[in-house]
């Protein structure tokens, strides 16, 4: 970079590290999105039909292992180590999934790639809080925002193509030619970058290993507990779990998440619950639809995807915005970005309370707004949270921001389905259980919002 340049995130300083951060978010993208469309052919042939959920589960539970373990190493080892470790797990992961015979082998290359998932990721935020002035990362996390639109629009349909004309375990042989293009992008500007700790920092990173395998056990038996009949038994699952769920969390998030203290805390406190109220409005909004809103899955998908396109639009706002305003911005964004939020997935919740029906262009207006919200706010979250960290905690905050971000959602959808399996099973119609679990997704954000505006104090306070 020449003096007098301003940087940026496409300089010759930066642009092998962005594009392979790109591409890295983009494979994990694509196995997600893919695996929706080929689950049901692969759990037919392997004999997983009873298990079908756990085939979701067994990647998110070691993954959020994988965000924590990754993140405390790279605060005292190098992050191209730690990077290059998660991503030949998530590549073993690949190739078990891809030759495993039954349901069982299946589970285990799903956990391995969660877990070389949830590690690749933490790196990547890591970095990108460590690597790229603070001017720079609202645009780097717009473009990883983007990183999601492709997989979204083309991978469903690649995979089934995939899937039918080779067989479903090409899809995870497929992802693995990529990954030999994301090690040169990324490792050797990863090696530039290093946070060694002392032995205090390795005692504490070895209690947040322990605590974040119970987490992951909690979660999972919280979940189980949901699904579990009949209902005392599953409840009794569900109150072991919180009870190892509530204690860990308290130790693995930074100080003050849970009164939303700002600036960090509030930040990682709002993220985690407008992300998880608007996956909650994503999967319930889509179910509405298929089962009483006579619309077709593929109409559906359409719906989804603009709420996708309205996403990125809005991450690409908010990194124009905070060009302009820098810091100052920042929290008046995320109350915006969450008002925003509020407003679409409302709009959708009232439609079904009121009408017991779901209109397809209520849905439509209410989800691109939903998406034009959280492209605000979600990037606006992780650069206040980065702008906010101590010097050699990068780890620490990107694993503490994305594991909040994988707990939340997945507890959400999780009521979300138990609120509509007890009303229904109690006489409920579908139409009404639905639109309380919409209602749950409309209570996350209320929540959302109030952390938001936490920040906004503290931005006077810093003032």
């Amino acid at each position: 970079m020449t003096n007098g340049s301003r940087p940026s995130a496409w300089d010759s300083e930066h642009l092998a590290l962005t594009v392979g951060s790109i591409l890295a978010v983009t494979i994990i993208a694509f196995q997600g999105l893919a695996l929706a469309t080929i689950a049901p052919v692969l759990a037919e042939e392997i004999g997983g039909e009873a298990l079908y959920g756990w085939i979701f589960s067994a990647f998110l539970l070691p993954q959020m292992v994988g965000t924590v373990v990754a993140g405390q190493e790279v605060d005292r080892r190098s992050p191209a180590v730690i990077f290059l470790v998660f991503m030949l797990l998530f590549g073993a992961g690949l190739l078990v999934a891809g030759f495993a015979p039954n349901i069982g082998v299946l589970f285990v290359g799903r956990g391995l790639q969660g877990l070389g998932a949830g590690g690749m990721f933490s790196c990547v935020y890591a970095i990108i809080n460590a690597a790229y002035e603070d001017q720079l990362r609202p645009m780097v996390l717009a473009a990883l925002s983007s990183a999601w639109i492709v997989p979204s629009l083309i991978g469903p349909a690649l995979a089934g193509f995939i899937a039918e004309q080779i067989g479903w375990r090409a899809v995870f042989f497929a992802l693995l030619p990529l990954l030999v293009i994301v090690a040169p992008l990324t490792l050797p500007a990863y090696r530039r970058f290093e946070h060694p700790g002392g032995e205090a920092a390795i005692g504490a990173g070895r209690q947040r290993v322990t605590f974040s395998v119970v987490l992951a056990l909690g979660s999972g038996l919280f979940l189980a507990g949901l699904q579990i009949r009949p209902w005392p038994l599953g409840l009794a699952a569900a109150v072991v779990g919180l009870a190892l769920l509530a204690p860990t969390l308290w130790r693995l998030l930074p100080a003050g998440t849970f009164v939303a203290r700002p600036m960090l805390p509030a930040a990682i406190a709002a993220r985690g619950l407008f992300f998880a109220g608007f996956l909650v409005g994503e999967t319930y909004m889509v179910r509405a639809l298929k089962e009483f809103g006579d619309v077709s899955v593929t109409v559906a998908g359409v719906v989804v995807t603009a709420g996708s396109l309205s996403w990125t639009t809005g991450s690409w706002l908010q990194a124009r915005l905070d060009a302009r305003t820098g810091t100052a911005g920042r929290p008046p964004r995320v109350v915006a970005g969450v008002s925003l939020m509020i407003a679409g997935i409302g709009l959708i919740f009232g439609d079904v309370l009121l009408t017991r029906d779901i209109a397809l262009p209520v849905a439509v207006a209410g989800w691109m707004t939903a998406g034009l919200g959280i492209g605000l706010a979600h990037a606006t979250c992780a650069s206040i949270a980065f702008a906010d960290t101590p010097p050699g905690q990068e780890g620490f905050v990107a694993s503490s921001t994305l594991l909040w971000d994988l707990f939340t959602p997945a507890i959400g959808i999780g009521l979300g389905g138990a609120m509509i399996a007890i009303g229904t099973a109690g006489g409920l119609t579908i139409e009404l259980a639905s639109a309380f679990a919409l209602g749950l997704a409309v209570l996350l954000l209320l929540l959302a919002w109030a952390s938001a505006w936490r920040l906004r104090g503290g931005l006077m306070t810093e003032g």
